[in-house]
Order: C-alpha cells, then structure tokens, then sequence
C-alpha cells in the first residue's frame, strides 16, 4: 500500500511539470528573508469590446494576487473588477456577485475558491470578445483535493493561483482561447 502511494505521489508530481518558458519574477528583501513575487505578464489577447478587456485585465490581477497568495491584494483586485464589471452591456449577475464575495472575502482559501467559479463566467465572456492573440486555459489536477480546477492566463507558462509557492507551476494547458 506505502509503495503505491509512493508511485501515485510520484505520478501526481510528474503531472505538475514545469514547462520550458521564461519565468517573470521579481525577488524582494524585507528583513533579510528573500521572496519571490511574481508579476504576471502582458495580455496580446485583444478583445471586441474594452470594457470586457477590462474586466479580463482585472481578472488577470486577481490571479497574479492568488498566485502570490496574497489575500489583501486579491481583495482589492476583485473591488477593481466590480467596478469593470458594472460597465458591461451584458447580463452580469452572477459574475457580480463572486467577484463581491472575493472582495468580501479575508481568506486566501475562500478567495482561490470563488476564484474557480469566477474563470468559468470570465471564460465565457473573453470567448465570445476575443479578437485577435491567445490566452490559456490551464488546469490544476490536485486543486481543491483532487477535484481539479481551471484558470485563464496571459502566457502559456503556468503560475497556479490555487496553490501559490506550494506548487507554483503545478498544471497544464488545457487548451487557448483563440
């Protein structure tokens, strides 16, 4: 049974990979422990309309918040979307409210987990605006224990949201948004 789960465990990590890409850090000093942040990148997606480019824009801070894990910064992130997301033309009700629960929200863990939620309605918004470039739907197998989870990207590197520094690069690419 030990040896099993050994082979499993193995498997798993195996899955979550890195992939050759270059990597966007900063690495900051307080108090002579050093940390690694990451930015994010550029979006070369362009989208029919600019307020749904927005709303994506604001997204993507969100995710780089969650990446870091940093639940203050996520809060403030979802608060932008809210005020992108009360731009749009289209009926965005429920996108409204996971991203207010986000903004409410003082718990990384709670956040990660409407962020799930979040990408699904984001998903379908920037599929049916996109123009021209791509985006990756990336996908995390172990998030959430096991059940797996989704996130949109700027690059096909991939950063996982729901999961931070403890497996930064954990996921694959799914599929891109074209």
């Amino acid at each position: 049974m030990k040896k099993i789960f050994i082979v499993s465990a193995a498997l798993l990590l195996l899955d979550c990979g890195e992939k050759k890409a270059k990597l966007e850090t900063v690495t900051v000093s307080a108090d002579s422990s050093q940390e690694e942040v990451y930015l994010g990148s550029e979006r070369e997606a362009q989208f029919e309309n600019k307020q749904v480019a927005q709303v994506y824009d604001d997204y993507n801070l969100l995710k780089v918040a969650l990446v870091n894990t940093d639940a203050e910064a996520a809060k403030a992130a979802a608060s932008k979307m809210l005020e992108s997301i009360k731009e749009l033309d289209s009926d965005t009700a429920e996108l409204l409210v996971t991203a207010q629960d986000i903004a409410a929200a003082t718990d990384v863990a709670i956040q990660r987990a409407r962020f799930e939620e979040l990408t699904a309605e984001v998903k379908s918004l920037v599929e049916a605006n996109i123009t021209s470039g791509s985006l990756y739907y990336q996908y995390c197998p172990m998030a959430f224990n096991g059940k797996g989870a989704y996130w949109i990207s700027n690059e096909e590197k991939v950063y996982n949201p729901y999961f931070g520094d403890v497996m930064l690069n954990c996921g694959t690419v799914d599929s891109k948004i074209e």
